[in-house]
């Protein structure tokens, strides 16, 4: 029941993407910023930072549009897409991009702030929409699974920075728990997870730590053996 409603919120999510699409968007924030403008987009992926040291990156499991869209993907590739290789690229590219905007905040003193900045329903909006959306559809198609997430994203780094940030702090969130003991090696978890992590390696370890886990909690409703938790608390 609980991943029916996980994904009926992905699927409703994505049909509003087309609205929300100028508020999640890596360009319109640097268009912003060097304006003076302190945008939307970047108001969002600070509020994402902060949620995310109590709640870890449920918003990627839960939320994202970018994630429903690769995970209807996977019915065509269901291939692994997961190794540090593969995952470190995104943080290259985020720390260029970032540092960039940051540069362009500095030379504005004073920021504007505005919400709904650079945002205009237009014929061109569409038409970048559109593009954005292929090229998700084509690198999730090649990759598989959330291929985007694991290589490209660029809201990813901002929660995993707020749940390292957490974890430094001691403050607790949102974290998975697994009963070792309980494991039967059926493989499920490992086979259910859309971001191909090895979650039964990590079950048996007793160590459900990965900036890769998105907490949609499919390993946890997959389990026959109920042999992973979920809750709030500090890392151990």
């Amino acid at each position: 029941m609980r991943q029916r409603i996980r994904k009926s919120i992905l699927i409703f999510s994505l049909l509003l993407f087309p609205i929300t699409f100028m508020l999640l968007s890596p360009f319109v924030i640097v268009v912003s910023a060097a304006n003076g403008v302190f945008n939307g987009s970047a108001m969002i992926f600070g509020l994402l930072l902060f949620f995310s040291m109590v709640g870890s990156r449920l918003f990627c499991g839960w939320l994202c549009p970018g994630g429903a869209l690769q995970e209807n993907i996977a019915v065509v590739n269901d291939r692994h897409w997961n190794s540090k290789k593969k995952n470190i690229s995104k943080y290259i590219t985020w720390t260029i991009w970032f540092s960039f905007i940051v540069f362009l905040w500095l030379q504005h003193p004073r920021l504007k702030g505005d919400f709904l900045y650079f945002i205009e329903f237009n014929f061109q909006y569409f038409i970048i929409y559109a593009i954005v959306m292929v090229i998700i559809y084509l690198f999730t198609l090649v990759t598989g699974r959330r291929g985007m997430c694991h290589s490209l994203c660029w809201m990813a780094p901002f929660m995993v920075i707020g749940e390292k940030l957490a974890d430094f702090l001691h403050i607790p969130r949102f974290r998975l728990a697994a009963k070792p003991e309980s494991c039967i090696s059926c493989g499920k978890c490992t086979k259910n997870c859309p971001m191909g992590l090895d979650v039964e390696t990590m079950v048996k370890a007793g160590v459900m730590e990965s900036s890769e886990c998105i907490n949609c909690l499919e390993c946890v409703d997959g389990c026959p053996k109920k042999a992973i938790g979920f809750g709030v608390f500090q890392k151990q």
